[in-house]
């Protein structure tokens, strides 16, 4: 009897912007963890500009920033939503108002009761509480267009020296220490890392100016862009998208202590790049940032004891404006949204030396941006 071969298959939830004509904001993917392979099982294109999203672990639901209408006018109708996942497709929940422009990034606290975002034209974030159901807590939606609920939701003030970019403030991602004691919002044109006082948000979204990390100190000017921490919960990594930079973090739990910075391009690339996303291979020990302009992926090695880090490849990815990236579950492929190029790519990926070779490529999706994995049900072996 001929024994049929195994294989592992996720259901991929691409998040893309959207425009007139270009209306499919969550492409519906299944992707072959053992080969790249990809295909569309189907599309969203019911709400505006789904470019980032968090998946619980159980995942079952699937959470995502968007645009409505009914929000606000344009560019003051931004929110976020939530999706019961039901087999590989997508069933509505609720959605809040945030108040502004569309946020740019969100994720869950580690105890996935609490939703929390950044907004970047106009410099708010917030949190929102989740329900025993895991829906959005209405309480927590900002009451009208370009007003700040005063319990969930802050907006930043100031500028930096790297002007035009550092205008005004640009929150541009917020996460949760693994501890759960702080929310950090990384603000571009403040060149600082704004911690709230997670635990007792109750009372409001409170900084502990002892937690921020100011990284002027460290580069004034190099604008940082989004923070991730490692497996072990005492690291933190932050790539700066104005300067190019990558650089790591000791958390003792009560702050941050600065370790080193390392320069994602090469010697000559010029000033045409602007870093994006930063993101951990799954054991820790490589941290791998995406360059647009440049169009590649730089990877270090990354020593889980120290923080320190070794530049091992810069690799060109062959696609225009790699926004963002993400490993497939087990590591052996990267997928990658080359947003300019109209794309989503992926790529088998070499441990070893840092490089990146195109497996499979989905042509003619518009503006895609990032992903989540889902263990589909066709998985055999």
């Amino acid at each position: 009897m001929i024994q049929e071969a195994s294989f592992v298959k996720y259901t991929t939830y691409v998040g893309s912007y959207t425009a007139e004509g270009h209306p499919d904001g969550v492409h519906i993917l299944e992707s072959d963890a053992d080969t790249g392979a990809m295909r569309v099982l189907g599309v969203l294109n019911t709400f505006e500009s789904p470019i980032y999203m968090a998946l619980n672990r159980d995942c079952t639901r699937l959470y995502t920033v968007l645009g409505r209408p009914s929000f606000g006018p344009e560019k003051r109708n931004g929110g976020v939503a939530v999706f019961a996942v039901k087999g590989d497709g997508l069933e509505f929940m609720n959605e809040i108002r945030t108040g502004w422009t569309i946020p740019c990034h969100v994720s869950l606290d580690p105890s996935e009761k609490t939703l929390v975002y950044a907004e970047y034209s106009c410099g708010t974030a917030g949190y929102v509480n989740l329900l025993g159901d895991g829906s959005l807590d209405p309480a927590c939606a900002a009451p009208a267009p370009e007003s700040i609920n005063p319990l969930c939701q802050v907006k930043h003030f100031g500028d930096g020296p790297n002007k035009p970019r550092q205008d005004s403030a640009h929150a541009h991602c917020s996460i949760v220490t693994p501890d759960g004691r702080f929310q950090l919002v990384v603000d571009l044109s403040l060149d600082k890392i704004v911690a709230y006082d997670f635990a007792n948000r109750a009372q409001g979204m409170k900084e502990v100016p002892s937690a921020s990390i100011d990284t002027r100190s460290i580069a004034p000017g190099a604008g940082p862009r989004h923070i991730v921490f490692h497996p072990n919960g005492k690291l933190a990594f932050v790539v700066f998208e104005l300067g190019n930079l990558v650089a790591s973090f000791r958390y003792t739990g009560e702050g941050f202590e600065f370790i080193e910075k390392h320069n994602l391009l090469p010697d000559g690339a010029g000033d045409s790049s602007n870093a994006a996303a930063i993101h951990l291979s799954e054991d820790g020990t490589q941290v791998l940032c995406s360059n647009r302009g440049h169009d590649s992926i730089s990877v270090f090695n990354a020593d889980p004891d120290t923080g320190r880090m070794e530049r091992i490849n810069i690799a060109k990815l062959g696609g225009k404006f790699p926004r963002d990236f993400q490993f497939m579950p087990g590591g052996r492929f990267v997928i990658a949204g080359l947003k300019e190029s109209w794309r989503i790519a992926s790529y088998a990926y070499d441990v070893e030396h840092g490089t990146f070779e195109e497996a499979a490529r989905l042509e003619d999706i518009y503006r895609p941006l990032y992903f989540a994995f889902k263990r589909s049900q066709r998985s055999q072996g």
